[in-house]
């Protein structure tokens, strides 16, 4: 069976921001290594607002951390493209120009995030200090970008140290210095996980309106789905080290193709349904070192059927629109019934 393309955008690669194709991610020591992530591949262009998608341990973290080349250890294959360049192929001192300048990062405990013991307007005018802006122009810039965060009085609270600001406050500055060197891109890794309902509102609606303002496009990690609908523009879905499903995000949430996606759909309370009970997708993701035959998935899949336990999916087009790595869609089930007509007919 031949591999169909991963990515749903039609519009050429060349105009491509960042382009992932194939990116594979091993941790541990040889000849035994465990594979975090399995061909990975995505295209996001200027402006695009993509949500990376999946429980924890699906690996969605790992590949916005590999994309930056946060973790040495791990060993990494594919390609990374980020305006024309492969960021796999460039040494530590050349991928420092890269973060914090073209590529912002949010973390997603801002208290882990930032120096306990530097001022903050000291870490947020670090990456132009870095790239050699003088202190005067550095402390205007960084007051400009804290202001239109939303933090009061910014030129007084430059000198405070983060245990005196709030969660949400913090989160403000961890986004001042992902913004401050103008990027083009922002990876947001579970950007509000560790703060409450009100202020997860809060921080969305700015990196909302900051990103449109800016044109920026912006790559959100994240394991809810209600952040997802009002946010991005389009969802890919990872299981165990794979994407699985692609789509925008009115088709995700319209006609979710995957049953990993719709399983994740039906644990998602709406306000416009009214049920006894949210359903839960039985069991456990595989750990990464002991994943079953087939599709990952399998074992938790009310719909798997033999050929699911046999053989891992390619990924193909999708009813509606974006693309699906799953055995139950008719061709693929016809194709299975083919080959077992044909080797019982041997």
């Amino acid at each position: 069976m031949t591999a169909l393309p991963e990515q749903t955008d039609t519009r050429p690669e060349v105009d491509a921001l960042l382009s992932v194709r194939n990116l594979t991610i091993d941790a541990g020591t040889k000849p035994d290594p465990i594979r975090l992530v399995q061909d990975f591949s995505l295209d996001m262009f200027p402006g695009d607002r993509v949500a990376l998608v999946g429980e924890s341990g699906s690996g969605k973290s790992v590949t916005a951390r590999s994309i930056m080349r946060l973790d040495p250890d791990f060993r990494l294959s594919g390609s990374v493209r980020f305006q024309g360049q492969d960021l796999l192929k460039l040494s530590d001192r050349q991928m420092v120009r890269v973060r914090g300048h073209k590529i912002g990062m949010v973390f997603q405990d801002p208290m882990g995030a930032l120096n306990p013991l530097i001022t903050i307007g000291e870490q947020v005018m670090e990456p132009l200090r870095i790239a050699g802006v003088s202190r005067s122009e550095a402390e205007r810039r960084a007051k400009d970008v804290l202001d239109e965060l939303g933090v009061v009085n910014a030129a007084a609270r430059m000198k405070a140290y983060p245990h005196e600001f709030s969660g949400g406050m913090r989160q403000r500055v961890v986004l001042a210095m992902a913004l401050i060197s103008n990027p083009s891109l922002i990876i947001a890794d579970e950007p509000t996980t560790a703060l409450d309902v009100r202020v997860q509102e809060q921080v969305l609606t700015l990196m909302d309106k900051v990103s449109k303002e800016r044109g920026l496009a912006v790559l959100l990690i994240t394991h809810d789905l209600g952040t997802v609908a009002g946010f991005t523009d389009r969802v890919a879905v990872m299981y165990s080290g794979r994407k699985v499903d692609e789509a925008t995000v009115d088709n995700l949430f319209e006609h979710p193709a995957h049953p990993y996606t719709q399983g994740l759909l039906q644990a998602v309370p709406r306000i416009d349904q009214t049920v006894p009970r949210l359903l839960t997708i039985a069991g456990a993701p595989p750990h990464p070192a002991a994943r079953p035959a087939g599709c990952a998935f399998n074992p938790r899949c009310p719909k798997a059927f033999d050929l699911c336990r046999q053989e891992v999916p390619e990924l193909r087009p999708a009813p509606g629109g974006g693309v699906v790595a799953c055995h139950h869609y008719p061709e693929a089930e016809a194709e299975a019934e083919a080959e077992a007509g044909e080797e019982q007919g041997a």
